[in-house]
Parts: structure tokens; C-alpha cells; sequence
């Protein structure tokens, strides 16, 4: 059973995306900030990370950048679910390694449909 870490400081986004994920019962764990994130990842192998860029404290791009930098949590993928739907702030994602950015509001389908293709899942 694959693992997703769902990174946002937003109980009630938490909640909408654990609900959408749950038709493809992953284990899905959570967590409202990057010091928690960390905490889980510490403990826990973790095969998708959906992440928020706004927190508080640590934002998601630059948890993304110290995981990134780590070899333990390199080759972990991200998906950057997020408001900031700026072209700038998209550019410096995808330079920073970020491959999959998807922006709020989405729709379950959007959401299923990247996770899928990013954790090459076959669903026949």
C-alpha cells in the first residue's frame, strides 16, 4: 500500500484531499506544518508528498528545497498543491525541481488523476 503525506496547514484542505484519496486506499497520513512533515518523515517511508507552498514558518517551497538537498528524501515526489498560481512563482518551482504543480481550487478528479500519473499507477 503506497504512503501519501499530505502537507498543509489547513485542516479543512487536509480533509478534502484525504476524502479524495481515499478511493484508492492509500495510507495517507498528515501534517499541518513542515516541523510535523519532518516528524512523520523521521518515522515514516513516504511514497508521494502533496504539498502546500503558503504555511506558516517553514513554507512548502523551501521544505521542498531542505528535502530536496537530503539524500534520505530526495527521491520522494511532490506534488505542489497550491493557491499561488502566479506564472513567476510556477517558474521557480518547476527550476527548483518541483514537476507537478497543480493549483487551488481543484477537482477530485484533477487531484486522483495526477497522483495516479506521478505514483505510475495501474488502475486495469
Amino acid at each position: 500500500m503506497k504512503t501519501i503525506l499530505i502537507i498543509d496547514d489547513s485542516s479543512s484542505l487536509r480533509r478534502i484531499v484525504h476524502e479524495a484519496l481515499n478511493i484508492l486506499q492509500f495510507n495517507i497520513l498528515e501534517a499541518g506544518n513542515a516541523e510535523e512533515a519532518m516528524a512523520v518523515l523521521k518515522v515514516t517511508s513516504v511514497d508521494l508528498l502533496i504539498l502546500d507552498w503558503h504555511m506558516p514558518g517553514m513554507d512548502g517551497f523551501d521544505l521542498f528545497l531542505s528535502l530536496r538537498d537530503n539524500p534520505q528524501y530526495t527521491n520522494i515526489p511532490v506534488i505542489m498543491l497550491t493557491a499561488e498560481d502566479r506564472k513567476d512563482s510556477m517558474l521557480k518551482a518547476i527550476r527548483a525541481g518541483i514537476r507537478h504543480y497543480l493549483t487551488k481550487p481543484f477537482t477530485h478528479e484533477d487531484l486522483l488523476a495526477r497522483v495516479v500519473q506521478v505514483l505510475k499507477l495501474d488502475l486495469s
